[in-house]
């Protein structure tokens, strides 16, 4: 009859523990995130952790408790870099749990500051300065050194359709600022004594007023045209030992030659997207350029795909080309932003042993393209990890770009949740500049984003002389992650801008909106201290 009690008890320690507190922050703030996708828990995800460091007056350990929520929430939501420890061994693990260790000292350091206000600070002012310097934090890890904002707050919300609508005027970082004084005013509501009923309206007041908005820019979107052009994706879905495998480089070419011609069979289509390095050689090869060429002509139609690239100087690039209707590449992208330590090694001077892992560096491009098609559709392209980065695809539509391309080859990461990650951050790319997103894989979930955000999977089966047509069950269809998949779209025109200047300088301007708010608050409380200090 005892033990029951005591169980309970045992139960209610652990829960007020502030190390299981900041445990559970982290774990909430994982399920909110892809496969999960819990999303809508991201507005309660940060009070456990809230309502143990707002009251705590130690500053070493607010850091670290918000280190261990930054910790576990990016172990959790990273663990798809685990998988390559099957390309390179025990080192990818090492650089995972560095990746991770690394954005959780930037939380630590956000806590220390979150700590530093004192007791004379408003409530209010507190809670708004927070939001800004977590803004402020966002930016930073999306900017500094290469960037790496994968796991920005605001990514979980693209289901959400009515707020994820905010990146369009401040980017992903803008979502996380309303997240976090929402968290906070709900933790103050609880931690308060007086005035929580002004806190929680605060809160509530908040909820409405960026949904409600959200579905005043959302209907901005709607009733939009479309071009009278039709493009196909194509998923080959070749394992990546095959990509790895020269002796298959030719015939991987010839294959999807087959899936496409399956697909579009009997049907009016302009332009065909194939995905990140499905030529494994320099598309200069003859046998492939040949093949692809007669493709082009005999079907007359333009092929955007992705490729290895080698100049005369010896330089490897990971690249796409434009191929048209004669069989002439008339243009190529070299990616310009390169994944650390997956196509170049950062202070590789300093660290020669890890050449082991990547013996050579693909050469970064100079310079952003768009491939201007015909008088209706120019075609930005993104390469993979550049998805990750707003002002890129920003960029592109101010060259002209009325279509995104994201050509990516996910196979590296098996069936794990950075195929449905990384399908998310494109989707809010596809929000932020108003122009639709052609998303192009090789194995993954291939599809087209409107410039709502809406996504609309390929659903199409294809084999070599057939394909079937079935009614995906959601927008993430995992049964299309291992298939051989296609689709066919109509494009749909951009809307137009919600601002006249990239949205992720509003990103920026909170940040330093925040910095200042904080330095000024600092000084207040010096002055107050000191004031104390001469009355007593």
């Amino acid at each position: 009859m005892n033990k029951i009690p005591f169980f309970i008890q045992k139960i209610k320690k652990i829960i007020k523990n502030p190390f299981s507190l900041s445990i559970l922050t982290g774990i909430i703030l994982f399920l909110c995130f892809p496969k999960f996708h819990l999303y809508f828990l991201i507005w309660i995800a940060f009070v456990p952790l809230f309502v143990i460091v707002i009251p705590e007056q130690s500053l070493s350990k607010v850091s670290l408790y918000f280190f261990i929520s930054g910790w576990v929430f990016h172990s959790l939501t990273l663990n798809w870099l685990i998988t390559n420890m099957f390309w390179v061994g025990g080192p990818a693990f090492i650089g995972y749990q560095c990746l991770s260790a690394g954005l959780s000292i930037l939380w630590a350091i956000y806590g220390y500051g979150f700590s530093k206000y004192g007791k004379n600070i408003s409530v209010i002012s507190k809670v708004y300065t927070s939001g800004l310097l977590w803004v402020g934090m966002e930016w930073v890890q999306g900017h500094a050194l290469t960037g790496f904002g994968w796991c920005n707050l605001g990514y979980s919300q693209g289901p959400d359709i009515y707020f994820s609508q905010w990146v369009a005027i401040g980017s992903v970082p803008l979502l996380s600022f309303f997240i976090l004084t929402v968290n906070m005013f709900i933790s103050f509501t609880i931690l308060s004594k007086q005035g929580r009923w002004k806190y929680l309206f605060h809160a509530v007041a908040i909820l409405f007023l960026v949904h409600f908005l959200g579905s005043y820019l959302l209907a901005n979107t709607k009733n939009q045209k479309e071009y009278d052009i039709h493009v196909a994706i194509v998923q080959p879905c070749f394992p990546q030992e095959m990509k790895f495998d020269p002796i298959w480089y030719e015939d991987m070419v010839r294959w999807t030659i087959q899936y496409t011609n399956s697909l579009i069979e009997n049907k009016n289509v302009q332009v065909i997207f194939w995905p990140e390095a499905l030529i494994m050689s320099d598309y200069k090869d003859k046998e492939i350029l040949t093949l692809i060429q007669n493709f082009t002509r005999e079907k007359s139609l333009h092929l955007i795909t992705g490729t290895t690239r080698m100049d005369s100087e010896g330089n490897d690039y990971n690249s796409c080309i434009w191929v048209n209707t004669e069989g002439e590449v008339v243009n190529f992208y070299d990616k310009v932003h390169l994944a650390p330590f997956g196509e170049y090694l950062p202070l590789s001077q300093f660290l020669p042993f890890l050449r082991s892992i990547l013996p050579y560096d693909v050469t970064a491009g100079k310079e952003q393209k768009v491939f201007t098609i015909n008088e209706q559709l120019t075609v930005g392209p993104l390469i993979c990890f550049e998805v990750l980065f707003s002002n890129m695809a920003y960029n592109l539509r101010k060259q002209g770009a009325n279509l995104l391309a994201v050509l990516t080859n996910l196979s590296w990461f098996g069936a794990t949740n950075a195929l449905s990650q990384e399908l998310e951050i494109c989707r809010m790319r596809a929000i932020e500049t108003r122009v639709p997103i052609i998303h192009c894989t090789n194995t993954g979930i291939s599809g087209l984003f409107t410039p709502s955000g809406s996504f609309f999977p390929a659903n199409t089966i294809i084999g070599k002389n057939k394909t079937l047509v079935y009614e995906p069950m959601s927008d993430y269809p995992e049964i299309g992650i291992r298939l051989r998949s296609g689709g066919i779209y109509k494009v749909p025109q951009p809307s137009k801008y919600v601002l006249p200047f990239n949205p992720d300088l509003i990103s920026l301007f909170l940040s330093l909106s925040g910095l200042i708010t904080y330095i000024l608050l600092l000084l207040k409380k010096r002055r107050i201290s000191n004031e104390n200090g001469t009355n007593g």
